[in-house]
């Protein structure tokens, strides 16, 4: 038995991450172990996320091809390089990615513990 947070947690975060890492470090200029910081991840981490090697490659893509999530990607983003609370964020990208179905497959057979 696999839970939706088991998903969310392995597979949607890291694409997340990902993606609020590269505005944090290409629109904002912020290095390594600041966006670390700013996302309470190893220096490490953001170095995966940097290099797409910590997110599945078509998460990311689908994530990145709906306006809607990353317009709160952008906000997310804008919120983290002002050490502002952005979970509201989070918790709208990962609601808007399940109800669109953006991976559905991903969500298929899991159950529900929220």
């Amino acid at each position: 038995m696999r839970f939706e947070v088991e998903v969310v947690s392995e597979e949607v975060l890291p694409a997340i991450r990902s993606m609020i890492a590269k505005e944090l470090k290409d629109d904002y200029g912020l290095i390594q172990r600041e966006i670390a910081n700013k996302l309470d991840v190893t220096q490490p981490a953001v170095s995966n996320y940097l290099n797409d090697t910590r997110a599945n490659p078509e998460i990311l893509q689908k994530i990145r091809d709906d306006p809607q999530i990353q317009l709160l990607i952008d906000d997310a983003a804008g919120k983290a390089a002002k050490n502002e609370n952005y979970s509201d964020e989070i918790s709208q990208i990962i609601w808007n990615i399940r109800d669109k179905g953006l991976i559905k497959e991903r969500f298929e057979g899991t159950e529900k513990i929220i």
